[in-house]
């Protein structure tokens, strides 16, 4: 059973990210969201504020100059992020997704030591996580297909030397990511994931160049970029486990996909959907319609009341499923699956019905609605699109999992 009562820990925390979020990051969100220069978007300074209260070091063991945070606790603090700014946060998912392999069971002392501790010491830093290519995506995870990884990558003596594109990686090229985690395949022979290796690569890597970034609808504050691969050389300790060393088999492999993608994207999509709420009701209040406020005409008030009532449900199912990732050794994917996909449809159902009672309003630039109605859709969209994981979780329930 769920205590829906935080820790004086938690709750500081929380405050801490909030404070952090209004000052910071939303501030400067509507400002930057509209710039036409989508190649310098991105925040740089707010992201270098977020290191020093620890936001970038949330997941990584104490042992590493991290936090060791548990999966609540960061459930908390996407949430804060997101409710400023859906782009900012999500550009920490790439970055906890390329942290998962660095303190997964595959990678080894020494990678822990020297990625990890590039990023919690000194001024810190950012990683990325590079899957996707142009005919690749992620969706081949759930489905089971025997994909090929067109990114290549081969033992040339000591080394590994990797060629290939990747696109749509967060926070590619960005002057503060220090390096990535990048996919490629290492057996011709082999197709799927065991055809796979996975390797940590430097950002300033000889042969690894950005050559753009993504314009894109909504989220802007995040980067996304596509990445080219020219004879970038691998040392063999920057390698990944074996081959298939993404580690999708097994416990690893569910938390990784659980915690750092659906569960913490549901989370980001609350914070969403609270903006978007707040934002209806200081209006509907404020708005004078007939000679009343506009929350006191039914229509308007029960669009509001169901606003409410969701955002609290939705919060309480996250929580649910970030309780039991922390409290059971393997997570169950229904719930991790329903967060994201729960989250998503509620940020893009609120975000709609924010706009509406703005009225043309709304429809401007000037409304912070208009940025959130943009910033919502694209949550149905990413790590796996709702429908997949609709089908995903109807096969799990058929099969008694």
């Amino acid at each position: 059973m769920v205590d829906f009562k935080l820790t004086p820990e938690q709750l500081a925390i929380q405050r801490s990210v909030r404070e952090f979020a209004e000052k910071e990051i939303k501030a400067i969100a509507m400002e930057r969201d509209q710039m036409t220069d989508h190649e310098n978007i991105f925040p740089v300074e707010a992201f270098k504020k977020s290191f020093g209260i620890g936001i970038h070091d949330a997941t990584i063991p104490k042992k590493y100059g991290g936090q060791g945070l548990d999966c609540l606790t960061h459930v908390l603090i996407w949430e804060e992020m997101a409710a400023a700014d859906a782009g900012f946060c999500v550009s920490y998912q790439g970055h906890f997704l390329a942290l998962e392999h660095a303190c997964g069971p595959r990678a080894t002392e020494e990678q822990r030591e020297t990625f990890l501790r590039a990023l919690t010491t000194e001024e810190g830093g950012l990683a990325a996580y590079a899957l996707t290519e142009p005919n690749v995506g992620p969706c081949w995870l759930l489905l089971q297909q025997d994909f090929i990884q067109e990114t290549t990558i081969e033992r040339d003596g000591d080394d590994y030397v990797l060629n290939g594109v990747k696109n749509f990686c967060t926070n590619g090229g960005s002057p503060i990511t220090k390096w990535y985690v990048i996919w490629a395949r290492g057996d011709k022979d082999k197709v799927g994931l065991e055809s796979c290796r996975t390797c940590f690569v430097w950002a300033d890597s000889p042969g690894f160049t950005v050559p753009k970034s993504e314009n894109k609808m909504g989220q802007r504050l995040s980067k996304n970029a596509q990445l080219y691969l020219d004879n970038v050389r691998v040392p063999k300790e920057h390698i990944i486990g074996e081959p298939g060393g993404m580690g999708m088999d097994g416990d690893f492999g569910q938390r990784l996909i659980t915690a750092n993608s659906w569960i913490l994207l549901g989370a980001l999509c609350l914070g969403l959907a609270r903006s978007a709420y707040e934002e209806a009701l200081a209006y509907a209040k404020r708005r004078i319609i007939a000679g009343k406020p506009a929350i006191q005409h039914q229509l308007i008030g029960a669009k509001l009341a169901d606003m409410y009532w969701n955002i609290e449900a939705v919060r309480a199912y996250v929580w649910k499923a970030a309780n039991y990732f922390d409290t059971n050794p393997v997570p169950d994917m229904k719930l991790a699956q329903g967060a994201k996909v729960m989250g998503s449809d509620l940020a893009v159902k609120v975000t709609d019905e924010a706009l509406q009672i703005h009225g043309g309003y709304g429809y401007t630039k000037d409304a912070l609605v208009e940025k959130l109605y943009r910033d919502a859709k694209v949550t149905q969209i990413y790590e796996c699109p709702n429908e997949l994981l609709r089908v995903t979780t109807a096969g799990m329930l058929e099969l008694g999992m």
